[in-house]
């Protein structure tokens, strides 16, 4: 994955009537998603990953160094369900 390829979320975040968070594609495809994840995709708006795990380090107390391996691996998957481009 390209680290300096500045990323912007897609879709839109929304909650079931039992108040589940998802997130949903532009072709309306629902994922079922918590806070945190929720969080770090709403930071993308026109950012790098690197400038994402920065903001959430700063936010959380946690160590950019325990954020890059989860926060890569989320953004994977957040790009690959087509939330993030």
């Amino acid at each position: 994955m390209a680290e300096e390829r500045r990323l912007t979320k897609k879709g839109y975040m929304t909650q079931t009537g039992e108040g589940e968070l998802l997130l949903v594609n532009e072709k309306g495809v629902a994922y079922l998603v918590n806070e945190s994840i929720v969080a770090v995709w709403d930071r993308f708006e026109n950012k790098t990953v690197d400038e994402v795990i920065s903001e959430v380090a700063e936010i959380s107390e946690i160590s950019p160094e325990e954020l890059r391996e989860p926060i890569r691996e989320l953004v994977e998957a957040l790009v690959k369900a087509e939330l993030l481009s």
